[in-house]
């Protein structure tokens, strides 16, 4: 995991980089007179094989056409007339020489160019795109780090406040229980008195009503009960006579 430990605060940090980003990309840059170097991707045109095409471009604008070609003529001549150049037996070799070179060239040039564009990419893709791929990555990693290092030290009040919340909730929700608890335990002993006093209620009234009758046949004597058993029998006949059809 990559660290973001700075030396700097983060804003100070901000603050250079925005000053360096002014400094070498902002409007005040001289692109003109210091343009940014690029590696090309072609080689420069030449002429004769050898000699830079600028080089033409150079005369042509002071002598014309046919003056680049007239200064290498005279210039060739002077170096000859005055010994400078000196033509001897191993002129011959100057001669095999850039006439081998020229046979490579046309040969071999495309092959080796491509060789050598192969080993320039390589070079570059190792010193150059490798590293800073290396060192992009590192910077994102180490940005997401840090974003996640403030999420989380602002999200801390909120894990507190969640905690504090959670632990509130325990506690009314232990509350509850215990009131509960005791809710119950008070309805228990309010229904166990209420059962005691139903039954001794119920078992009241069965006494009262068993005494009242007992004491009802008590009160009864049998010359009460032969008339009262006459009386019924006598009335039973009054209503057989009044109700023939129903007998």
């Amino acid at each position: 995991m990559v660290s973001f430990e700075p030396e700097l605060p983060v804003e100070e940090v901000v603050k250079n980089w925005d000053k360096a980003n002014k400094i070498y990309y902002g409007p005040e840059r001289d692109y003109a007179n210091f343009p940014r170097l690029v590696n090309p991707t072609t080689n420069p045109p030449v002429r004769l094989g050898f000699i830079p095409e600028s080089w033409f471009q150079l005369f042509n604008e002071k002598t014309g056409v046919t003056g680049p070609y007239v200064f290498g003529a005279g210039l060739v001549t002077f170096l000859l007339s005055k010994e400078i150049w000196i033509v001897e037996h191993g002129f011959s070799h100057f001669l095999a020489f850039w006439l081998v070179f020229y046979y490579i060239y046309r040969k071999y040039g495309a092959k080796i160019g491509e060789y050598l564009d192969s080993l320039s990419e390589s070079q570059m893709e190792r010193h150059w795109y490798k590293p800073m791929k290396k060192t992009i990555e590192q910077s994102e990693a180490t940005v997401k780090e840090a974003e996640k290092m403030i999420w989380s030290e602002d999200g801390q009040k909120y894990l507190f406040e969640a905690k504090r919340e959670n632990v509130d909730l325990q506690l009314e929700a232990a509350y509850r229980q215990r009131q509960m608890e005791v809710f119950e335990a008070v309805k228990k002993r309010l229904d166990y008195q209420l059962e005691v006093d139903n039954s001794r209620r119920r078992i009241e009234q069965q006494h009262m009503v068993q005494w009242i009758v007992d004491q009802v046949f008590k009160g009864i004597t049998p010359q009460q009960e032969r008339d009262s058993l006459a009386k019924c029998i006598q009335d039973l006949k009054s209503l057989a006579s009044k109700n023939p059809a129903a007998v």
